[in-house]
């Protein structure tokens, strides 16, 4: 299988520009990933959780010591020895590359004032195996046969295309569980598709319920003299004579599609208002001249949402919506589908004759 290791490089970098570019060319060559500070600028504390998750998440750790010890934490330690550090802690494979002859480098790509911190930790290096190198174009090659060394003792997980990751059992797997998904689909088609039964004991079809509400309107008086609107309004309360199989048939068709409980609210309400507007004689005073509003109280509203929840003719709706759509919805079950098709479809006409 086609495999590809990850390989974390740590060094200074202004003095170590042409080191690094070696040992990524070389990485490239070995078809290897190389990770380091050119993905990001290791100069604040900032940035220490970025760096810890690429070294966890590459196979080899790779260290260049030169001339510089470089810029330090708060604490007066180096990154790239914080990083040296933090490998080691890990346990991840380190190959450590050091200068042979540390008194040749130019002074230009030395730093006398940090010589101590330097010493100490070039000595930290050498006291594991390390490769030495004396001019860039060494160290690529260096690299390259370390790498495939380190391969061979510390076998590593590396990077597979996606086709290549599944093994032969973890395919065997993924066909088990798609066929318990389809299972799983038919037993809540199925359980869906079942028509449940209107509970006994509670109101439903043509039983009657009562919609009690608030009407104001204005007199017939004010509507006469033209100033209705600045008019005071009255109001009484009535009560509205109604069945189940009314308000569900009024609500089933939004309920198709699912609704939001706004939706269902204002349909009941609006429901209730064209009653009272086709038959404003049973309803209003003899003094009536025009209808204002009606309200109707929202726990009523609220009494017919669990009615019609209790007779299993509606239920939550299921439908993935965004995070940010905090409605609550609602939608047919099976018995209010095959019961709304009752109360609204439109029966074949006879053709016969003398029908």
């Amino acid at each position: 299988m086609d495999r590809r290791y990850q390989v974390f490089i740590s060094s200074t970098y202004t003095d170590l520009a042409e080191e690094r570019r070696e040992v990524i060319q070389a990485l490239l060559e070995m078809d290897c990933l190389p990770a380091g500070m050119e993905m990001f600028p290791a100069t604040n504390e900032e940035q220490w959780t970025l760096i810890q998750q690429v070294i966890d998440e590459s196979d080899y750790y790779v260290v260049i010591v030169g001339g510089r010890y470089g810029s330090t934490t708060a604490e007066g330690i180096s990154y790239t020895e914080k990083e040296y550090d933090y490998a080691v802690e890990i346990g991840k494979p380190v190959l450590g590359f050091v200068h042979a002859k540390p008194e040749d480098i130019a002074l230009g790509k030395s730093q006398p004032e940090m010589k101590a911190q330097l010493d100490a930790f070039r000595a930290k290096v050498m006291s594991r195996l390390v490769k030495t190198y004396t001019h860039p174009a060494d160290l690529g090659s260096a690299v390259s046969r370390s790498l495939i060394l380190a391969m061979k003792r510390y076998p590593a997980e590396g990077w597979v295309r996606g086709q290549y990751a599944m093994t032969p059992e973890t395919q065997a797997e993924m066909a088990e569980l798609r066929a318990r998904v389809s299972e799983l689909k038919l037993e809540v088609k199925s359980s869906l598709s079942t028509i449940v039964e209107v509970p006994e004991g509670l109101a439903s079809g043509e039983d009657s319920y009562h919609i009690t509400g608030r009407l104001a309107f204005y007199r017939k008086s004010d509507i006469k003299s033209g100033s209705y609107t600045s008019a005071t309004r009255y109001a009484i309360d009535v009560s509205i004579p109604v069945t189940w199989n009314e308000i569900f048939g009024v609500l089933g068709p939004s309920l198709m599609n699912e609704a939001t409980e706004s939706d269902l609210r204002k349909s009941v309400f609006r429901f209730c208002e064209n009653i009272v507007k086709d038959e404003p004689a049973g309803y209003m005073p003899r003094d009536f001249g025009k209808f204002q509003a009606l309200k109707v109280e929202e726990e009523l509203f609220q009494d017919v949402l669990v009615q019609l929840f209790a007779l299993n003719l509606m239920t939550h709706g299921v439908k993935k919506r965004s995070a940010t759509d905090q409605n609550k919805y609602w939608a047919l079950t099976p018995l209010g589908q095959d019961t709304l098709m009752k109360l609204r479809a439109i029966p074949k006409q006879s053709t016969e004759v003398g029908a």
